[in-house]
């Protein structure tokens, strides 16, 4: 970030600096989007498994095995 800070104070910036620059951006967006995906994820795990659920199927109670009706 502060790389692109500086950047940001010169008018002419060389073609291949403005190339390495998108690069890097382009590269930090796939990092922090990935990086929220997951946090994301683990929030709703964890919310699931304090409430004594399963995260990868939540509408099951503990109890239940998956091919038994309930009743």
């Amino acid at each position: 970030m502060i790389i692109f800070a500086v950047l940001n104070f010169f008018p002419d910036i060389p073609t291949p600096w403005l190339i390495t620059k998108g690069s890097l951006g382009i590269i930090f967006v796939i990092a922090l989007g990935t990086a929220v995906i997951r946090f994301s994820l683990w929030q709703r795990d964890e919310y699931w498994r304090e409430r004594g659920r399963d995260p990868k199927h939540p509408e099951r109670f503990p109890g239940e095995r998956p091919g038994k009706k309930p009743g």
